[in-house]
C-alpha cells in the first residue's frame, strides 16, 4: 500500500490561499482561477496518467527509433511489427536492411521506401547495454528529466536563465535547435536569445516539440499554465512555430487528462497556439484531411507532402528531403493520434511511417495517448519490456537509471503545486484523495511570433 505523499497531507492540512508563493516562493507567474468552476481528479488516477504518459513516450521513442530520419520526403510502406525491445529485437528487419551503417542509407523514392532502412546501430547498442530491457537513453526523454529537475530543485516558477545553466552543465550532446542553443549559452547569449533566429537558424526546427511533455504533464487541465512554461523555457532554443510545436504538444497532454477521445485532445490543443501560426495552419489540414479520408492516412500524408514537405528552412533540410521542421513532424503525430484512434500499435505505427523524425513523432503521440488512457491500459508487450526502467547515458552527475513509477509521482508533484498555484485545491472522496482543478480554456499567445524566411536565412532586424 502505498503512503500518502507528504505534500499532500501538507495541501489537506493547509488548504492553499491565492498566493503561489504558501507552496512555491519562486513562482511568480501564477494567476488564481477565473470562476468556481472545478473538476475533479483522483490522486491515484493523476498518477496512472503521468506514468503512461512518461511510459508512451519511452515506448514510442524506443519504437521509431530505428526508423529515425530512413524515410525522407517517402512514408515507409509496410506496418512495423516489431521493436527494440522485443524477444526478437527485430531480428527480421536486421537481415532484410539495406545497409549496415549507423548514419548512411535512407530512402527518397517510392521504390526504396518499400525496402528496409535502419538504424542497426540503435538497436544493436540498445541490445547490448542492456540486455535486461528498459528504455534505452533519448533525447526526447533526458531534455524533459532535465527540465523536471530544474522544476523540482528550483521550483515551478525557474527561469528559463537557470535552466540554460543546467543545460551548459550536464547535457552531453544534443542536435539542431538544441545544439545551437547550448551552444549560444556557452558563448553567453542567453534566454531568450539562444533560441531566436538572429542567433539561431534552427529556429523553427522540432526540439522543443520533443521535449515539452513534461510540462502538459505537470498542468492537468491547466493549458494556459501549460502555455506559460512553454513561454518560458520554448525560447531557450527556438522561436515561433519551433515554440507553437512544444506549446501544442504540452496543452494536448493537459486535455488528456480529463477528454473523452484524441479527437478532443487535438482539437483543444490547437486552441491553445495563435489560429494565424503557420503551424496551426498546417494541423487545421491535417484534421480537415483525415475528415476527407478517414481510411486512407497515406492520402493524408500525401497532400501534407505537397503543401508543406519542402518547407524546411533548417541549414541540414533545406532543399532537401530532410525535413525536421517542427511543423510536418507536428502534423506527422497528429496522424498518428487521429488515424490511431486510441489503438497503442496503430497510433506508433502511422506516426513512425509518415517517416522524417520517425522516433520523436511516436514519442509524442505514443505519450500523449498514455495520458489519456493509464499506464495499466498499454498494451503489455511494450510495457513490460521497460522493466520500469530508463537507462540515463546523456546527462551528467544525474542517475544512471530512472525508476518509472518513481519519476512518475515525482513529477505528479510537480504537478499538485502548478495546479495549486493556479488556485487548485486537494480534498477527499470515499476515503481517497482528489485534486479539484480549475476548469481552463485554451488561450494562445497574445501576439503573433512568426520567423519570415529568405531561403534558408531567417528575415531579422
Amino acid at each position: 500500500m502505498k503512503t500518502i505523499p507528504f505534500l499532500l497531507l501538507l495541501a489537506l492540512s493547509a488548504p492553499f490561499s491565492a498566493s503561489a508563493s504558501q507552496q512555491d516562493s519562486a513562482h511568480k507567474s501564477a494567476k488564481p482561477a477565473t470562476g468556481s468552476k472545478m473538476r475533479t481528479l483522483e490522486w491515484n488516477t493523476y498518477v496512472d496518467k503521468v506514468e503512461g504518459a512518461w511510459m508512451g513516450k519511452m515506448i514510442g521513442v524506443t519504437f521509431g527509433a530505428p526508423w529515425e530520419f530512413r524515410y525522407q520526403g517517402v512514408p515507409i510502406a509496410f506496418d512495423i511489427k516489431d521493436w527494440p525491445l522485443s524477444d526478437t529485437r527485430m531480428r527480421d528487419y536486421l537481415a532484410q536492411a539495406v545497409t549496415s551503417s549507423e548514419h548512411s542509407g535512407t530512402a527518397t523514392t517510392a521504390a526504396e521506401s518499400k525496402r528496409v532502412y535502419v538504424n542497426r546501430g540503435f538497436i544493436e547498442h540498445s541490445a547490448k547495454t542492456h540486455p535486461s530491457f528498459g528504455c534505452p537513453d533519448n533525447d526526447d526523454i533526458y531534455i524533459n528529466l532535465l527540465f523536471l529537475y530544474c522544476l523540482r530543485r528550483y521550483g515551478i516558477g525557474v527561469d528559463p536563465v537557470t535552466v540554460a545553466h543546467e543545460w551548459a552543465a550536464k547535457i552531453k550532446r544534443v542536435w539542431h535547435a538544441n545544439n545551437a542553443g547550448l551552444e549560444n549559452i556557452r558563448k553567453g547569449i542567453l534566454p531568450p536569445l539562444s533560441g531566436n533566429p538572429k542567433y539561431n537558424l534552427h529556429a523553427d526546427d522540432i526540439d522543443f516539440q520533443i521535449e515539452s511533455d513534461v510540462f502538459g504533464m505537470i498542468a492537468p487541465g491547466l493549458p494556459q499554465a501549460s502555455n506559460e512554461f512553454g513561454d518560458r523555457m520554448g525560447h531557450i532554443m527556438n522561436y515561433g512555430d519551433g515554440v507553437y510545436g512544444g506549446m501544442f504538444i504540452s496543452a494536448m497532454y493537459t486535455q488528456a487528462f480529463f477528454a473523452r477521445d484524441v479527437r478532443e485532445v487535438v482539437e483543444k490543443g490547437l486552441q491553445a497556439i495563435p489560429a494565424q501560426s503557420q503551424y496551426a495552419e498546417l494541423i487545421r489540414d491535417v484534421i480537415r484531411w483525415h475528415d476527407q479520408f478517414p481510411n486512407d492516412w497515406l492520402k493524408t500524408w500525401e497532400l501534407l507532402q505537397q503543401k508543406w514537405g519542402n518547407d524546411d528552412h533548417c541549414p541540414d533540410g533545406y532543399q532537401k528531403p530532410f525535413n525536421i521542421d517542427a511543423k510536418l513532424n507536428g502534423g506527422y503525430v497528429v496522424m498518428g493520434l487521429l488515424y490511431g484512434n486510441g489503438d497503442f500499435w496503430k497510433t506508433m505505427n502511422v506516426a513512425t511511417r509518415c517517416g522524417q523524425d520517425a522516433d520523436c513523432n511516436p514519442a509524442n503521440a505514443a505519450g500523449i495517448l498514455g495520458a489519456l488512457l493509464g499506464a495499466r491500459a498499454i498494451p503489455a508487450e511494450y510495457r513490460e519490456p521497460l522493466h520500469n526502467t530508463y537507462w540515463n547515458e546523456s546527462l551528467a552527475d544525474l542517475p544512471d537509471a530512472y525508476e518509472i513509477d518513481v519519476l512518475a509521482e515525482d513529477t505528479a508533484l510537480v504537478g499538485l503545486k502548478v495546479v495549486l498555484s493556479h488556485g487548485g485545491r486537494v480534498t477527499t472522496r470515499d476515503g481517497k484523495l482528489v485534486l479539484r482543478i480549475p476548469i481552463q480554456p485554451p488561450l494562445p499567445p497574445a501576439t503573433l511570433e512568426q520567423i519570415q524566411w529568405q531561403g534558408d536565412r531567417p528575415v531579422v532586424d
